[in-house]
């Protein structure tokens, strides 16, 4: 049974991820009601689990350039940062619009900017001057604090708090309930472990933990 929602609104979504994020972005997507119809599509390294009500197609038997211009927008919804960048540069490559999923509750700065791709969670906050780029996560409760910048593919743990000025690198992760002082630095394609509280700058490729936070060997 396909799922229509009961709303004026005749945009059409496809999720890109029928996996545990997958559902995430349907919540979300459902809460800003302007999708009327809401299919997926799984990521065939990651399979799918039951979405009852929902279409689902499985990728390795679907002809990915005719699928996505079938949609108005599509969202790509995989916890990995290497998929999420690998899926947005084929909808990219296929012309079709990239969806932004922000959660009513959420509170984003006029001032922030959000990119494309993004999912933003319940009660996330995107603070004044804020950068958020392409393909970024920030999940619930998280906070972007003012001018704080995350680069393409990041994603943002719940209740992360990022203070002022400070910075992720792309594609990195920053772990559940982890702080990041003030004009902090983490680099590119690093790791902050869950709760970790993040006092020097961390460089590119590598994993932190603890607090204060550590470099794992």
């Amino acid at each position: 049974m396909e799922h229509t929602a009961n709303i004026p609104n005749t945009k059409r979504l496809l999720i890109w991820g029928a996996g545990d994020q997958g559902t995430v972005a349907l919540d979300c997507a459902l809460a800003t009601k302007k999708y009327s119809r809401i299919d997926f599509l799984d990521i065939r390294e990651k399979g799918h689990r039951q979405i009852p009500g929902y279409r689902i197609y499985e990728e390795a038997k679907e002809n990915i350039n005719t699928l996505l211009p079938s949609y108005d927008e599509v969202i790509v919804a995989s916890g990995s940062n290497y998929l999420r960048e690998k899926k947005i540069a084929q909808i990219l490559a296929a012309g079709v619009p990239l969806a932004t999923l922000i959660h009513p509750t959420a509170v984003i700065s006029p001032s922030a900017r959000v990119s494309k791709g993004c999912t933003i969670l319940a009660n996330a906050v995107i603070n004044s001057n804020a950068y958020v780029g392409i393909g970024c996560i920030v999940n619930t409760n998280a906070v972007v604090e003012h001018d704080c910048l995350a680069e393409d593919y990041v994603n943002i743990c719940p209740q992360v708090s990022m203070g002022g000025h400070a910075k992720i690198g792309r594609r990195s992760f920053i772990g559940i309930g982890s702080t990041i002082l003030d004009h902090i630095t983490v680099g590119r394609e690093s790791i902050v472990g869950a709760g970790a509280v993040v006092i020097r700058n961390v460089p590119d490729g590598v994993t932190v933990v603890g607090v204060p936070a550590k470099r794992r060997l």
